[in-house]
């Protein structure tokens, strides 16, 4: 289930994000610094770690892209796709907002709340990323997840022999809990 974005049979988006995460969140606590009377500094650090976490972003968007292309996935799996694509476009926004807000006008409080906001939409895009990565094994190959996968969820992508060696799994592994 991997796209072509890949360095050594690995997926180079999951890679990419820890940059802009760690940035963003970097901010946030640079933002918590700043209002609770911290200096001057510390704005101007988050602003600049806003910086860096948009072009981090990117960066690892365009892997992400890539990868949301070319990586075969189910039904569902494109659906939490589209919401995590959707997420991270919304927060890419928001974090430009804050940063403009802070470059051009530093004092102005309207670039804090931006801040938190897109904080709050990292969170979510995050959780999402990761139900696609653990969940959907949407960036691992089939060595990776131990056993065969296929692109979809239901047995129609399956030859009929597939289907009935499934349904023996299936049966065996319940028989086995009881």
């Amino acid at each position: 289930m991997q796209g072509k974005a890949t360095v050594a049979g690995h997926p180079v988006h999951p890679l990419l994000v820890t940059f802009p995460i760690g940035s963003f969140v970097s901010a946030v606590i640079a933002d918590i610094i700043f209002v609770t009377g911290g200096g001057s500094f510390w704005g101007t650090m988050s602003m600049w770690l806003l910086a860096f976490g948009l072009a981090g972003s990117l960066l690892a968007a365009f892997f992400g892209l890539v990868d949301y292309l070319s990586a075969p996935m189910s039904a569902q799996a494109r659906q939490v796709a589209n919401l995590h694509a959707m997420l991270n476009v919304c927060m890419i926004i928001v974090f430009a907002v804050a940063f403009a807000a802070r470059y051009f006008w530093p004092q102005f409080v309207w670039g804090h709340i931006a801040t938190a906001v897109g904080f709050c939409l990292l969170a979510a895009s995050g959780v999402l990323g990761g139900n696609l990565a653990h969940q959907h094994l949407v960036g691992s190959s089939e060595r990776d997840a131990g056993t065969p996968r296929t692109a979809a969820d239901d047995d129609s992508a399956f030859t009929p022999t597939e289907r009935i060696m499934r349904e023996r799994e299936k049966t065996r592994a319940t028989k086995g809990s009881i």
